[in-house]
């Protein structure tokens, strides 16, 4: 069985929490919150929080397909929602037999 959509969001916030004593963002984080404009991540934020998820579930969520996607869709951030929206498409496709 995957993970819900729900447990994908409270994981995604439980490191978001344990990486953010370097941020100087104070405000609620949510499923509308910017990675890049909210909270000031930098490319070496991005990559530590693409190993963290990577760390926690224990997969491969190809972390790059999803800003490589994001930057052709050329959105101008990186949400959170979107994030939980991707990793829990690749935990489902896992969790039926298909490749991540």
């Amino acid at each position: 069985m995957s993970a819900t959509y729900d447990q994908v969001m409270s994981d995604v916030l439980g490191l978001l929490d344990q990486l953010s004593d370097d941020w100087e963002y104070s405000g609620e984080i949510t499923a509308e919150t910017g990675l890049l404009t909210d909270l000031g991540f930098e490319s070496l934020e991005l990559v530590v929080l693409g190993v963290s998820i990577q760390e926690h579930y224990g997969e491969q969520i190809p972390f790059e397909e999803m800003l490589s996607d994001i930057g052709k869709r050329k959105l101008p951030d990186i949400y959170i929602g979107d994030l939980v929206e991707f990793i829990h498409k690749h935990l489902e496709r896992a969790a039926v037999g298909g490749s991540i």
